[in-house]
C-alpha cells in the first residue's frame, strides 16, 4: 500500500516522501501493456494480435516508467488535497529511485519531494485602517499629449514624398562619411526609422522640405540631444568616443 509522509526540514520547508509497493503500480502496468498490444501496428502481426511479451520487450520500459510516475503523482496529489497543504507552486523532486526503475525487476520505490509552505497571516481590519486618498489633477496639456501619443501609435501611416512636420517618420540609412559626404570605406551603415522631432530643434529645419532619396550630412552629437544620441549610437554599434560619432 502506498504511503505519503511529511517531514519538516526548515522554516516553511517540508519534505514529502512517497513510498510505493509493487502492488500499487503493477496492475496498471499490466493493463497498459494489454491496451497497447490492442492498438499497436507492428509488421507481421494483425492489429490487436501482438503478443504482450513482445510489447513488453519493445515498449515495456517506457510504459513501466509512465505507470510508476503516474502512481506517484496520484498519491502525491491526493495527499496534498486531503491534508489541504497550502504550498507554493508545485512539489520539487529530490534524489529518488527514478534511475532504478527496471521493468524486468519490479520493486518497492521511494520518491522524495520538497515543498515550500505559504506563511499564515491575518489582514488588518480595513474599517479601522488609515488610508491616504489621492486627488489626481489632469491638465489640458496632459490630455493633449496623451491624445497625440495615441494618434501617433494607432494612426494610419501613409507614404509622403516631402518632409513637412516634426511628426513625420523618416526611413533613413545612416552611412559613415567624411565632412564632404563621401562614404567611408568599411564604415558603419545601418537602416533606421525615427521621428523628425527626435532631432534637435535647430537641426529639424534642415530636414523640412527634403524629399525621398535626398541625403543630409549629419554630425550625430550635434543633431541629437543626449537621450536620443545614446539610442542612435547604441543602434549603430558605436560609442561617444568613436570617431564616426
Amino acid at each position: 500500500m502506498a504511503t505519503v509522509t511529511k517531514e519538516n526540514i526548515g522554516l516553511l520547508h517540508e519534505k514529502l516522501t512517497v513510498k510505493l509497493e509493487k502492488t500499487d503500480y503493477l496492475p496498471s502496468f499490466e493493463k497498459a501493456l494489454k491496451e497497447y498490444s490492442k492498438k499497436a501496428n507492428i509488421p507481421g502481426f494483425r492489429k490487436g494480435m501482438v503478443p504482450a511479451g513482445l510489447i513488453k520487450k519493445m515498449y515495456g520500459s517506457s510504459l513501466f516508467t509512465d505507470e510508476v510516475l503516474k502512481t506517484v503523482d496520484r498519491e502525491l496529489v491526493g495527499y496534498l488535497q486531503n491534508d489541504k497543504l497550502d504550498i507554493f507552486a508545485q512539489p520539487l523532486p529530490l534524489e529518488s529511485d527514478f534511475k532504478q526503475l527496471d521493468v524486468n525487476n519490479p520493486a518497492d520505490y521511494t520518491f522524495e519531494f520538497e515543498v515550500g509552505m505559504k506563511p499564515e497571516f491575518q489582514l488588518p481590519e480595513l474599517a479601522k485602517a488609515s488610508i491616504t486618498g489621492y486627488k489626481v489633477t489632469v491638465t489640458d496639456e496632459m490630455i493633449s499629449k496623451e491624445i497625440e501619443r495615441l494618434q501617433n501609435r494607432y494612426g494610419n501611416m501613409k507614404d509622403l514624398d516631402t518632409v513637412d512636420t516634426g511628426e513625420n517618420v523618416l526611413n533613413v540609412i545612416f552611412t559613415e562619411a567624411d565632412e564632404n559626404g563621401n562614404e567611408t570605406e568599411g564604415g558603419a551603415k545601418k537602416d533606421n526609422s525615427l521621428l523628425v522631432k527626435y532631432f534637435k530643434e535647430d537641426f529639424r529645419s534642415s530636414l523640412l522640405g527634403k524629399v525621398t532619396n535626398d541625403f543630409v550630412i549629419v554630425q550625430l552629437d550635434k543633431a541629437f540631444d543626449e537621450k536620443e544620441l545614446d539610442f542612435i549610437l547604441s543602434d549603430l554599434g558605436l560609442d561617444k568616443n568613436d570617431p564616426a560619432a
